[in-house]
């Protein structure tokens, strides 16, 4: 009886906590479009910096795997071309690392608001998210365009993409609620996720195929929720059929718990933001 009463009061937090993001939508609104212009305006290529900084990066892997190491795909890749499966794979790994990376510290930044004001702090995350998935939808029309011109073809399957990109989301918002709720109290979170994302990013298939991992230690990969985001944006962009639903199911739950978990931790910890701060 005493766990079902805690799982109706988790229950209970996180229905307000969420509804208190919808009510404040309008200035959510207001929140991306801030966060916009801080990063664009003033700048002599503006927006534009969203396509340079993902291209300068997926050129230098390419140079590196490709050409200095000789980096060579197997059948199940889906394309001849290193280029654009690396395009696939480093798409949601900047959208995710990047994302995270300038969340743990938004808190802080905008400690006036929160200090000074009954402020809704739980949408500054979410801004960052939103903000951040611009810059995503212009690095997939990249990969959409790169994928006409060197496959020739994009397939039904591309389909899939949008409920990657959205449970892909789900897990982000939930794991920069919680890392910058937690920072708050314990500034050393920023250092430990910086390291944490660079070794993260090599136990995540990108810049290799799963196959050639030894067979005995492709189980770890799979624990890696970014495994199945890197594989799932391939399958679709590269139109390689296999089943969806087993990789998609593993991200659901994850993107639920994810949020859940962080907008509970988020709302326990948000009556001490403006003292801590």
């Amino acid at each position: 009886m005493l766990f079902i009463n805690k799982l109706i009061s988790l229950k209970m937090v996180a229905i307000r906590f969420f509804r208190e993001v919808i009510n404040n939508r309008y200035m959510l609104k207001c929140l991306v479009i801030r966060d916009l212009k801080s990063r664009y305006t003033g700048s002599f290529l503006g927006i534009f910096w969203a396509v340079i900084h993902p291209v300068i990066t997926v050129i230098t892997y390419t140079f590196i795997f490709s050409f200095v190491l000789k980096a060579r795909l197997g059948p199940e890749a889906g394309t001849n071309s290193f280029l654009l499966w690396l395009l696939c794979g480093l798409a949601p790994w900047l959208y995710f690392s990047e994302t995270v990376q300038r969340n743990v510290q938004i808190l802080i930044e905008n400690k006036m608001l929160i200090t000074k004001s009954l402020f809704p702090s739980e949408l500054l995350p979410l801004s960052i998210l939103l903000s951040n998935m611009l810059n995503h939808a212009i690095m997939f029309g990249i990969i959409g365009v790169a994928a006409v011109i060197i496959t020739k073809k994009l397939t039904i399957l591309i389909l899939y993409l949008p409920v990657y990109i959205f449970l892909l989301s789900l897990f982000i918002l939930g794991f920069s609620w919680m890392v910058s709720s937690m920072n708050v109290f314990l500034r050393d979170i920023g250092q430990v996720l910086n390291v944490l994302i660079g070794m993260w990013f090599f136990y995540t298939p990108i810049v290799y195929q799963p196959s050639a991992v030894p067979e005995g230690l492709r189980t770890l990969l799979k624990l890696n929720p970014m495994y199945y985001v890197v594989e799932g944006y391939r399958l679709s962009l590269l139109g390689i059929e296999q089943r969806h639903w087993k990789g998609m199911l593993v991200l659901f739950v994850l993107g639920v718990v994810s949020t859940i978990a962080g907008g509970f931790i988020f709302k326990r910890l948000k009556p001490d933001f403006a003292e801590m701060l």
